[in-house]
């Protein structure tokens, strides 16, 4: 297991009632039944992002995604090879320009 993807089940295990070890988060299980809900999901969101440095991409805000430990971290490892690879993103809270009316 990669140091990031351990990086990850701590953060996410901050967010599961139901475990106390990131031993116990199997990458199939169901989240929901490990204690995250949706306002869980919304602090894991911005703990994830603050941990990484990457924005949560919007399209990644489903039920599927936030299914299992190994759906959300496809998103998350997703995003950091993208910083690797120098692809360009906005930084963590940051907001876009609104145009002009």
């Amino acid at each position: 297991m990669t140091d990031r993807r351990e990086e990850f089940l701590r953060v996410l295990l901050g967010h599961l009632g139901a475990v106390q070890d990131t031993a116990q988060i199997s990458p199939t299980a169901n989240l929901r039944s490990l204690g995250l809900n949706s306002m869980r999901a919304v602090d894991l969101v911005m703990d994830l992002e603050d941990a990484f440095g990457f924005v949560f991409p919007d399209s990644a805000f489903t039920d599927e995604v936030f299914a299992t430990a190994d759906s959300i971290w496809a998103v998350v490892s997703e995003q950091i090879s993208r910083q690797a690879s120098g692809v360009p993103g906005q930084a963590p809270g940051h907001l876009p320009e609104r145009a002009e009316p």
